[in-house]
C-alpha cells in the first residue's frame, strides 16, 4: 500500500486565547474519500484551513506527500493541495471561463498568457463537472448548484492531487446535493483524487466516504468506515441527538 499522501501529527490550534483543536493526528489514504463528520462548531473548518495553511499558528506537523508544510511556500502547497471553502464571494462577476484561468495563477503566475496545458486543464474541470454550457456566462447569473461546480471545477483546474471541501452541499437543494455527491464518487473513482470534506450531514457522508473522522469540541473522537460509525449509538454521541437507522435496498445505512 501506498505510504499516506497526506499525515496529520498532533495538531492543536488556538484562537484568541480559545483552544480549537486537541492534539489531533490522523492519514488520508491516496484516492480514498475521507469525510470529517461532526455538529456545527466542532472546528471542522478549521482543521480544514490548517491543512492547506490559510490558518496559521498551530501546533504540530502536516506532512504532503512526505514533505513538512512548513517547508514548503503557498504556491508550493497550492501544488499539491487544492481547495473548496464553504463560502464564496457573489461579487466576483467573471465570465465562468474567466475565472476558471485565472485559478491556475498557482501554476503560472499572474501575467501568464494561457498556453496548451491551461486549455488542457480547463477541458478536464469543464468535461468533468459538465459545467460546458454555461462558460460564457457570469458568475452571479448562476444558481447555488451551479456555483458550486464552477468553484469545484477552478480546484480540479490546479491539477492538485488532494482536494478539500468545505461543506460542499450547503445551502442546495436535494438535486444539487446528489449532483455533487455524484461528482465526488465520480473524481476518486476516475481521476484518483484524494478527497477530503467536511460535513454535518450525516447520509451525504455514508455514501460518499470510505473513512469517517469523527470530531467533537475540537477533539478526534473516532475514525473508521461508514459500516463501522454510523450507527444509531455513536451518531447519538457525536450530536447529542437521537437517531433512527434504516437499511437502503444495497446494503447501505442512511439515517433519518
Amino acid at each position: 500500500m501506498d505510504a499516506a499522501i497526506l499525515s496529520v501529527q498532533g495538531l492543536s490550534l488556538t484562537l484568541q486565547g480559545v483552544q480549537i483543536l486537541h492534539d489531533i493526528s490522523f492519514q488520508l489514504e491516496r484516492g480514498a474519500c475521507h469525510t470529517i463528520l461532526g455538529p456545527n462548531g466542532a472546528g471542522k473548518s478549521s482543521l480544514l484551513k490548517c491543512l492547506n495553511r490559510i490558518q496559521r499558528g498551530y501546533s504540530g506537523d502536516i506532512y504532503i506527500e512526505g514533505l513538512n508544510s512548513r517547508t514548503l511556500s503557498q504556491r508550493q502547497i497550492a501544488h499539491h493541495i487544492a481547495f473548496v471553502s464553504q463560502r464564496h464571494s457573489s461579487q466576483v462577476n467573471y465570465l465562468v471561463q474567466e475565472f476558471l484561468l485565472l485559478s491556475r495563477f498557482a501554476r503560472h503566475g499572474a501575467w501568464h498568457r494561457s498556453d496548451a496545458r491551461d486549455r488542457e486543464a480547463l477541458e478536464f474541470a469543464v468535461e468533468s463537472t459538465g459545467i460546458g454550457a454555461f462558460l460564457q456566462r457570469s458568475l452571479p447569473s448562476l444558481s447555488g448548484g451551479e456555483q458550486q461546480k464552477v468553484y469545484i471545477a477552478a480546484a480540479l483546474m490546479q491539477q492538485s492531487p488532494i482536494l478539500l471541501l468545505d461543506e460542499p452541499g450547503t445551502f442546495l437543494d436535494p438535486r444539487y446535493q446528489k449532483e455533487i455527491n455524484a461528482l465526488l464518487l465520480k473524481l476518486k473513482k476516475q481521476q484518483q483524487l484524494t478527497l477530503l470534506q467536511v460535513t454535518h450531514d450525516i447520509n451525504a457522508a455514508a455514501e460518499v466516504s470510505d473513512h469517517l473522522f469523527l470530531l467533537k469540541n475540537g477533539r478526534l473522537l473516532q475514525e473508521g468506515s461508514p459500516q463501522q460509525l454510523i450507527n444509531p449509538e455513536t451518531m447519538q454521541k457525536l450530536f447529542d441527538s437521537q437517531f433512527s437507522c434504516l437499511s437502503k435496498p444495497d446494503g447501505n445505512k442512511i439515517i433519518i
